[in-house]
């Protein structure tokens, strides 16, 4: 064919809405109002994806892709996600932060040109001080020579009988005090009297503080279960594994599973994922006499905090405009049929069947994950290795 079938790699088959208007009206879409003069005349939202997507707005193009597509390939692209988010966290994992260690320490870090610090003396300014008081030095011994010494003694008996008086009155010798003075000139000017109020005030705040926090932190501890990591990787395998037989057979007892197993975890990603599975069957009662809807948005909702849920993730070896940047791209292959569910379950073993294998066996941890994906690139709407 004269075309080559490059349409393949531009348009999208698993598309359940064509028109930004057909996914507002069936799936309650909405256009962000920052986003309205960018919308602006757009109708055919296979195009706007990819419009969003050359603005580099890779999370706006995932959330409205998650409206438009077909629910089984949606979770499929959402499945792939979170997958995609466990090899990263295989190859970095990420710190725990116990929240005992929030607000720990009052201690805080002055930067550098906020510091005060002490003039350096000058060389040449100290070698000409130092010369003038040898010769000060010099002359007064000089003149000390020519003068009687029993009027030297006299004069400075005299001195010293004065100096005596003012120790008296004043209760410091002259000579003493000219020495205490010179060492106060060569303190620090910034210098804070450490026994000054200020500083029994500040320690008492602190100590207040401090109980109120701990008092807080009581409280979180108490209501908060501690994080056990085996017990969440087996909650996530199994939210992964429900959602793998959902796609597999999106029948009613798989939705059920879904929906059981999401309700264990509902605030990690797999488990938000199995949920938004069950939202995508379209059935609130499954296995009942009566068929309750699903409302509009909900499925596709789901998905989009599902990704959310995947790109703020901490840890793993991508930050979060990256990671949509992935996450579009993987939606493209989905929703173009390159990436399919079919042929990945055809070999007996689910994607994430395969990393729980490496998990087990450590592999992967000294490797950034890999990026298993073609990229879509803008100019040309099609993807390439």
């Amino acid at each position: 064919m004269s075309d080559k079938l490059d349409w393949l790699d531009k348009h999208l088959i698993q598309l359940r809405y064509i028109t930004i208007k057909d996914a507002a009206e069936n799936e309650n879409y909405k256009i962000r109002p920052d986003m309205a003069g960018l919308f602006a005349g757009a109708d055919n939202a296979e195009e706007m994806a990819f419009k969003l997507a050359k603005a580099e707005k890779y999370k706006e193009a995932c959330e409205l892709l998650a409206y438009i597509c077909h629910r089984r390939a949606g979770i499929w692209w959402g499945y792939r996600c979170v997958v995609s988010l466990a090899e990263e966290l295989l190859a970095a994992p990420a710190e725990d932060r116990d929240i005992a260690d929030i607000g720990a320490s009052f201690k805080t870090t002055v930067p550098d040109f906020a510091k005060i610090k002490k003039p350096e003396p000058d060389p040449k300014l100290m070698e000409t001080l130092n010369a003038s008081l040898a010769d000060l030095k010099a002359k007064n011994a000089e003149l000390r020579a020519k003068v009687d010494p029993q009027a030297l003694k006299f004069a400075e008996d005299a001195v010293e009988t004065a100096f005596q008086e003012f120790k008296r009155v004043h209760g410091i010798h002259p000579m003493d005090l000219l020495k205490k003075l010179a060492a106060r000139l060569s303190e620090d000017p910034n210098q804070i009297d450490p026994n000054s109020p200020i500083f029994k005030a500040s320690d008492e705040l602190k100590a207040k503080i401090q109980a109120v926090r701990k008092e807080t932190i009581d409280t979180i501890k108490s209501v908060i279960p501690p994080k056990v990591p085996a017990h969440e990787k087996k909650l996530r395998d199994n939210a992964l594994s429900a959602v793998s037989r959902w796609i597999a057979v999106p029948d009613e007892p798989n939705s059920k599973i879904c929906l059981d197993i999401g309700n264990e975890c509902p605030d990690t990603p797999a488990g938000l994922l199995a949920l938004s599975a069950f939202w995508a069957s379209g059935n609130l009662m499954p296995g009942g006499e009566q068929i309750v809807p699903t409302p509009p948005g909900l499925a596709a909702n789901g998905l989009n905090q599902t990704l959310l849920m995947c790109a703020l993730h901490k840890g793993g070896t991508r930050k979060l405009k990256e990671r949509y940047e992935l996450y579009f791209n993987m939606g493209i292959d989905v929703l173009s049929g390159k990436d399919n569910w079919e042929e990945s379950l055809a070999s007996g073993k689910a994607p994430h069947e395969t990393l729980t294998a490496a998990e087990a066996t450590g592999t992967g941890q000294d490797a950034a994950a890999p990026l298993p994906y073609k990229r879509w690139k803008p100019e040309n709407n099609k993807a390439v290795e």
